[in-house]
């Protein structure tokens, strides 16, 4: 029988009709793609801005350090000594270094991320340039780099990392908002509420069982990261781990509480451009932080992935320890879980309740 447009018509209007009485479908159809073309606009759009820069000044090069001074991409520290500026680096308090001396200028880098590294190097070559151009910096003054941490590092090496704790998030969020809504769709939730349970001890249980699940997928995903990608793991896997689990956790939390808003599994998916897609754009996962519009900048902040992308780099590629991570780092994910987790503790209550 062939197909008849009269009965294609029918069922079409049927699916409008449908469309039409769900209006947080409508909305997120109208606007969530507006909201995230104006996001990645911004965001890949913005000029790097708020690298922290060391300078050691040992003489000569004085068009080259007014320019480094001038440019509004740094914020520069004058130190006083080469070494200062390499413990700082190490200790990730500096983005990089120039020190310039009578007989040349060195530019000290972290490679672990290489667009910040890649600015600073342009901006020490066009201000050489300048110099030579006007005679002002002598025509025997060698630029070299050293790199504090990355020499050897790949692409994957340096977005490894934050990748790792994007996937972990994205997996937590979607099945434990997914999971949630099922429970109480079913009827299992209101048959826990009229139990002598309470409503926190409700949630933690359900984030508690949801968390062995993402135990596996943790450790599962590390292992592909490391062993099957060949991304550096110079801290301890337990602390990365650590990390991995307390991201986990808060994604947890925040499905739990995402799950309140909708009604069947299609809504819940419909989270995912404005829960996710942010946090791929602005916390540093594929470009820095620093790439970020200073306006849209603060949003960043207030992200989890912002913090683990941090963190999980700082491990794997530089070996910081847990106490080079607990703030702002752990803390961070700590009062995010925190906050998601009350959230959706005091939604219960008044969904369910």
């Amino acid at each position: 029988m062939s197909p008849s447009p009269a009965r294609i018509w029918v069922v079409a209007l049927r699916v409008v009709r449908q469309l039409k009485r769900d209006r947080r479908t409508i909305g997120l159809i109208t606007f969530a793609p507006i909201m995230l073309m104006i996001l990645f606009g911004y965001a890949l759009s913005g000029e790097m801005s708020g690298i922290n820069l060391g300078l050691v000044d040992g003489g000569g090069h004085q068009l080259l350090r007014g320019n480094l001074e001038s440019m509004s991409d740094f914020d520069v520290l004058h130190l006083g000594s080469e070494s200062d500026a390499q413990r700082l680096i190490a200790e990730g308090r500096l983005d990089g270094a120039v020190v310039l001396a009578p007989e040349g200028v060195r530019v000290l880098l972290d490679a672990s991320s290489p667009q910040i590294s890649d600015a600073i190097a342009a901006a020490v070559q066009a201000g050489a340039a300048g110099e030579r151009a006007t005679g002002s910096g002598g025509n025997a003054s060698p630029i070299t780099r050293r790199y504090i941490f990355g020499y050897d590092l790949e692409m994957i090496d340096t977005i490894g990392p934050a990748v790792l704790g994007l996937v972990i998030f994205f997996f937590a969020f979607i099945v434990s908002a997914i999971s949630f809504l099922r429970e109480k769709t079913l009827g299992t939730l209101e048959k826990f509420m009229v139990s002598p349970l309470s409503r926190m001890e409700i949630i933690s249980g359900y984030i508690l069982g949801f968390s062995l699940m993402a135990i596996l997928q943790s450790a599962t995903t590390l292992l592909i990261v490391v062993f099957v990608f060949g991304v550096p793991m110079r801290g301890s896997p337990i602390t990365a781990f650590a990390v991995i689990l307390l991201l986990g956790a808060g994604a947890l939390a925040l499905g739990s509480f995402v799950s309140n808003f909708a009604r069947s599994e299609f809504q819940v998916v419909q989270f995912i451009p404005i829960v996710i897609i942010p946090q791929i754009v602005l916390c540093g996962v594929f470009w820095p932080v620093q790439s970020v519009p200073e306006f849209l900048r603060p949003i960043s902040y207030v992200l989890p992935l912002t913090y683990a992308s941090d963190a999980l780099r700082e491990i794997m590629l530089k070996g910081a320890g847990l106490a080079d991570i607990l703030y702002p780092d752990l803390l961070a994910l700590a009062a995010f879980f925190a906050i998601f987790f009350a959230a959706a503790t005091l939604m219960l209550r008044r969904e369910v309740g």
